[in-house]
């Protein structure tokens, strides 16, 4: 699993970038988000995860963003209305190592 650390105040003029990332390691490997030095996150953020997400899955690959570590990623997740139920494998996974 690869990991990949997200760090700081991630607005739309990260999406692009950020995708590319997770593109990137996604085509390689399972990947594991750690969002714990996210200090904040808009909607363009949590729309590339999502989409990332549904990459993985096409790919046959993992992407996993643990709750624990999602703090204020976490936060807009349910500011948008989205939560475990709507994205399951991305909020609420444990990583295995």
């Amino acid at each position: 699993m690869t990991p990949l650390i997200l760090t700081g105040d991630l607005r739309l003029q990260d999406a692009v970038p950020l995708m590319r990332q997770l593109e990137e390691a996604i085509a390689a490997d399972d990947v594991s988000v750690d969002a714990s030095a996210v200090t904040d996150a808009d909607a363009a953020v949590v729309q590339v995860l999502l989409a990332a997400r549904e990459t993985a899955r096409l790919l046959g690959r993992r992407l996993l963003l643990p709750r624990a570590a999602a703090g204020p990623l976490a936060a807009r997740f349910a500011a948008l209305a989205l939560d475990a139920d709507d994205a399951p494998d991305l909020l609420d996974a444990a990583v295995a190592a």
